[in-house]
């Protein structure tokens, strides 16, 4: 504890010698005649307490006077309690605002909860004379800096000691349903607390005494073994208690290739509480319900740690587990069909109230099924074309690589979407790739991260997934190949096949686009001349166009942005987020509006668009969120973490304290005093 005031301590060396004299006044006294001696002992005894030189005699009443006059003069005094972090010159607070910290605590939730910390922390720094012995010249004070953060992070104060200033700044911060990304915050911090000088790395500006950094969050962050502290000293004050909580951590919805009417949805359960959960899992299109499972959960294993977030992509769905509803494990896999012959947007429901409700619901949306609408970029005669002649699209246009580059934009895409289910690329490479399918028979796409390597000649195949929709009834035991490029891939890619040299065949999806890779022409090998290779891309364009082409099934994550094309003529499209908030969007030279406030779960509309682009669906579908159970203590990297402790006042003035103290003793004085009276 710390005072203010300290100068009113002073009061105390003249008020209590004063309530001592008052003591040891004497009486004027009168001549009175009494009939009786008896009283002179009386008379003697005051006599003696009112002889100024004479020792002082115990005196309760005395005693609570002095105490009271002692508890005013601190009251005075302006006492006040003092926050451990008040060591440090500099503290960096920063404040998780992740998915996670919506968790409900009682009535309030996490974020409510560690900004309310935050605010009463932020109270007992920079008041001045915050410190003791702050005798002469100005006090020392400190200084704060707020920091929010989710998968992006944001100083929302800079150093500064305005308690009031921090404290709206602490009040203004929103949440998200973002996932947890520790990393930005801490460099953010780090460059703050220990700015280096241009051209020189690792230099400080200045020599001023590390800060501290104190992390309100509820720990569940992802990856910190990745990290490290640098240049400051950390804390956590963690914040939340309860685990109640199951939800979807991932949906995909695809239509069957062979039937294009059947709509296959594959939901994965999972129950991150302590206790044993029993729920309904729902499925609607356009709010109607279309079907209801039942499962059974287990309690989530004690010490589990969620798998790494995996990369958003737009891929196939996952091959269903033993479905089995009343599995007793702490997740179920639950696959349905519905027919559905119109687009629509599927929404899966867990019919469950608990402390977290991001992952209670997950939203695909779905195309009509069709015949599909083919692209092909080639030389003319080329078997592709022979090959697309015989199978049942509904069109097939072509250009040569050439027409195909100079091509008014028109002609190719709308709003940067391209016009066609399906571009088939035979031999050449391209830049020119609008959001889409395509299919790469011998070329490359020219984008970051995909590029070719060793070359091989004369050989066979390797392995190939035989059990993926693409190679289905597919077979390539006897396939010779002359000539062939093996592929570089991006670590989400998906491998089809393999030859002696890597990856001849895969999957890769990002950011709207997804291609479908051949490494080698099919022309360079036996494969044109077996029964299998029309299957091939009969089952390549079906899976491109039709059964994957649900992009945005779980591909959106909370932050990232929505890319909308914006019809030509059209200044801008209005983004509508489920909150019923909207928001204006103005499109760039490619006709592509980027709309970057996807903070919370839901549907997202725009209008007006392209037909078929209205509706984007945001899910949260991350297991290290869901699992709300609190880390009370962690370690990023090799350091252990200090807990710091909960701050338990509102202010951190007490003088109120020390005025109710005195007042409840003056009354203690007054009640025994005329108890003596009476007496």
């Amino acid at each position: 504890m710390s005072f203010l005031n300290i100068w009113a301590l002073s009061i105390a060396g003249l008020v209590v010698p004063a309530l001592l004299i008052l003591y040891f006044l004497k009486l004027r006294r009168r001549d009175q005649v009494v009939p009786s001696t008896l009283l002179w002992k009386r008379a003697v005894q005051d006599l003696q307490v009112n002889a100024p030189f004479q020792r002082l005699r115990k005196n309760l009443l005395l005693f609570l006077q002095m105490l009271a006059l002692l508890a005013g003069v601190v009251a005075l005094a302006r006492p006040m309690i003092q926050s451990t972090a008040t060591d440090e010159k500099s503290v960096v607070l920063m404040i998780d605002r992740s998915a996670s910290m919506n968790a409900l605590e009682k009535s309030r939730s996490r974020l409510d909860e560690a900004k309310e910390q935050a605010e009463r922390l932020v109270r007992t720094l920079n008041s001045t004379g915050s410190r003791w012995f702050s005798f002469g010249g100005a006090p020392q004070k400190t200084r704060a800096m707020i920091i929010a953060f989710a998968d992006r992070a944001s100083v929302v104060a800079p150093f500064t000691s305005n308690t009031d200033e921090l404290v709206a700044a602490i009040r203004s911060i929103e949440p998200t349903e973002q996932r947890t990304n520790l990393r930005e915050a801490l460099e953010l911090a780090e460059a703050h607390v220990a700015p280096t000088r241009m051209g020189v790395e690792d230099t400080p500006m200045s020599a001023e005494p590390a800060a501290k950094i104190v992390l309100l969050s509820d720990g569940a962050i992802p990856e910190l073994d990745q990290l490290a502290v640098r240049g400051a000293a950390m804390e956590l004050l963690s914040v939340g208690a309860t685990d109640d909580n199951a939800g979807i951590t991932t949906l995909r919805v695809q239509r069957n290739y062979e039937k294009p009417e059947l709509l296959e949805a594959f939901v994965r359960v999972q129950n991150f509480s302590s206790a044993e959960v029993t729920t309904d899992v729902s499925l609607y299109i356009d709010g109607k319900l279309q079907k209801v499972d039942s499962v059974r959960l287990g309690p989530a294993p004690a010490a589990a740690e969620p798998k790494k977030p995996a990369a958003a992509d737009d891929g196939e769905i996952p091959p269903p587990a033993a479905a089995a509803p009343d599995t007793g494990a702490s997740s179920a896999s639950i696959s349905m069909e519905i027919t559905s012959d119109r687009a629509g947007v599927l929404e899966a429901r867990v019919v469950r109230s608990d402390a977290f409700a991001a992952d209670n619901s997950a939203w695909a949306v779905v195309p009509p099924p069709r015949k599909m609408r083919v692209l092909l970029v080639a030389d003319k005669g080329t078997l592709a074309s022979r090959v697309l002649r015989g199978l049942p699209l509904e069109e097939v246009k072509y250009l040569s690589p050439a027409e195909y580059e100079a091509a008014p934009e028109d002609e190719i895409s709308t709003g940067g979407q391209l016009n066609f289910d399906v571009a088939i690329m035979a031999g050449p490479t391209t830049k020119r790739l609008p959001l889409g399918n395509y299919l790469f028979l011998g070329g490359l796409p020219e984008v970051e991260d995909i590029s070719a390597g060793d070359v091989g000649e004369n050989h066979a195949l390797v392995w190939w997934d035989d059990a993926h929709a693409v190679l289905r009834n597919v077979l390539m035991d006897n396939i010779i190949v002359a000539k062939s490029t093996a592929l570089k891939l991006p670590r989400a890619a998906e491998t089809l096949v393999e030859g002696p040299n890597g990856p001849l065949m895969a999957r890769v999806a990002r950011g709207g686009r997804q291609f479908l890779l051949l490494g080698f022409t099919p022309e360079l090998s036996t494969w044109w001349r077996e029964p299998g290779y029309p299957i091939f891309m009969y089952n390549a364009i079906q899976y491109l166009g039709s059964a994957a082409a649900i992009a945005d099934a779980g591909a959106n994550r909370p932050g990232e942005p929505l890319k909308i094309p914006v019809p030509g003529g059209e200044a801008a499209t209005v983004v509508t987020a489920p909150n019923g908030a909207t928001t204006r969007v103005v499109p760039g030279s490619d006709g592509v509006a980027l709309f970057g406030g996807t903070n919370h779960v839901g549907l997202y509309t725009a209008k007006p668009t392209s037909a078929g682009r209205e509706n984007y669906a945001v899910n949260l579908e991350d297991e290290w969120e869901s699992n709300i159970a609190p880390h009370k203590q962690i370690k990023i990297g090799q350091d252990e973490i200090a807990t710091a402790s909960s701050i338990k006042v509102a202010t951190p003035e007490i003088w109120r304290w020390f005025v109710g103290a005195a007042l409840a003793v003056v009354l203690l004085e007054w009640y025994i005093y005329n108890r003596r009276v009476m007496i």
